[in-house]
């Protein structure tokens, strides 16, 4: 691990930090506020390069996002007992920690929580981070006492049941797990001999972590999982959604939005209870739509022949007869265009105007932004190659008039709104461009 050797600097600090704290020293209460509430994660990004962070998953749950989990660990969700199996330098157990009690004194407490607070990481550093900050907040929650008092304590021997594991392997070699799973997995992609059955290809660790903790909980336990959005609404998880659905049963699913301003990447927080055998839901309820879309009969797919274009331009061969290609980089942001004016050969599908595309990655939006999506209405006599970065929708009825009609569909705040709540990847499925609620007046 040594991409991630820079954080011994961090961890080494919060270990002076933490013996300066217990043996009493005073003026300590800003630097021991600051490293449980972002000072790690800010500190990763300092120390450890953005490669490495992205290559292994590295991104530390950011403040907010860990009050949020720590609102539902006090909430029926309760255990005597937590584990994270990716627990990095500690941030969902400090949401943990809030949820327990504390105890007559600091000794006490960390004695209690000792048993109570378990977790894995593959790096070592962090581990030693996360013992250090654990030690830190339950010296807080005793702040009236400890400032007060003068000792000397030990704190290299508390916690120990957070050690340095691969959480992967400890999750399919160790003994099933009673307590409460909490999870902030790494959004890596993992190759194809790590995947289960939801997927032959390589897959998202975090779906892989959060399979593997479901199982790992005894009947009657809880998971809290903070996960990517591709798990809830991306068509390639829902094998994935159907074997979760077998054994959670989900208390809440809390579409969140993005993770932090320097990890890109939307996601939700996720709280179930693990009962084996239970009524499966349909992989689809995985995702909230709106109350007023439930009110309307028609989607897109009704009217519209939706599908991904066929050309991979970097791989297809420039063979064959020779079309108008259309390229997103090429088209303008919406509006009508008659023929495209860049040309290739092609062999396979090719797609006779008129039509609409739509590009195929998409930001989720707010009322104050721009439509999230916006289409470009193709209207000439030629058949047209079409790129497979984009999204083709053919008027069932063949008239520009309909397409004329679907821009105006795709461009709504209804559409736009209907889609955050979806699907909140950047990468749109043709599975939910086809779900898209209609409500143009034919």
């Amino acid at each position: 691990m040594t991409g991630a050797h820079g954080y011994s600097e961090y961890a080494t600090h919060l270990r002076e930090l933490t013996t300066a704290a217990t043996s009493g020293r005073s003026g300590l209460r800003h630097h021991l506020l600051a490293s449980i509430d972002g000072e790690a994660s800010e500190q990763l990004r300092r120390l450890v390069p953005l490669d490495y962070r992205r290559q292994v998953g590295a991104f530390f749950t950011p403040a907010a996002l860990k009050q949020r989990v720590s609102g539902i660990l006090n909430s029926d969700a309760y255990s005597e007992r937590y584990l994270d199996p990716a627990c990095g330098s500690g941030d969902l157990l400090l949401a943990a920690s809030q949820a327990l009690p504390i105890q007559g004194s600091l000794k006490e407490t960390l004695e209690d929580w000792t048993d109570r607070l378990h977790g894995w990481d593959i790096n070592s550093d962090f581990v030693e981070a996360a013992r250090s900050r654990l030690v830190i907040a339950a010296l807080l929650r005793h702040d009236h006492q400890v400032q007060n008092e003068r000792f000397n304590l030990n704190t290299s021997k508390y916690f120990a049941n957070i050690s340095t594991k691969d959480g992967l392997e400890a999750l399919k070699r160790q003994k099933a797990f009673v307590g409460h799973i909490v999870l902030n997995p790494p959004f890596s992609v993992v190759s194809s001999t790590s995947s289960q059955s939801w997927t032959s290809r390589p897959t998202s660790a975090a779906a892989l972590f959060t399979y593997l903790a479901a199982h790992h909980l005894t009947d009657g336990s809880h998971l809290t999982a903070i996960l990517p959005d591709v798990l809830r609404s991306g068509s390639r998880y829902t094998s994935w959604r159907t074997q979760m659905n077998s054994i959670l049963m989900r208390s809440s699913l809390e579409i969140y939005g993005q993770f932090d301003e320097h990890a890109d990447v939307d996601v939700f927080l996720l709280s179930a209870k693990i009962v084996r055998g239970h009524l499966s839901e349909s992989s689809t309820a995985w995702w909230d739509v709106d109350s007023s879309a439930k009110e309307i009969f028609h989607s897109v797919n009704d009217f519209f022949s939706v599908r991904v274009g066929t050309v991979v331009d970097n791989r297809d061969p420039l063979d064959g007869p020779e079309f108008p290609f259309a390229r997103a980089r090429d088209l303008p942001s919406h509006g009508v265009i008659s023929t495209p004016s860049r040309r290739r050969r092609f062999t396979r599908r090719v797609f006779e105007p008129p039509f609409v595309l739509v590009r195929r990655t998409s930001r989720p939006s707010t009322a104050q932004q721009q439509p999230r999506l916006a289409g470009v209405l193709i209207n000439g006599r030629e058949p047209v190659a079409v790129d497979n970065h984009l999204i083709v929708a053919s008027p069932r009825d063949g008239r520009a008039e309909s397409c004329q009609a679907l821009l105006e569909v795709l461009s709504s705040p209804a559409t736009s709104e209907w889609l955050n709540n979806r699907i909140r990847c950047r990468h749109l499925t043709v599975g939910a461009v086809r779900e898209i609620p209609w409500s143009h007046p034919n």
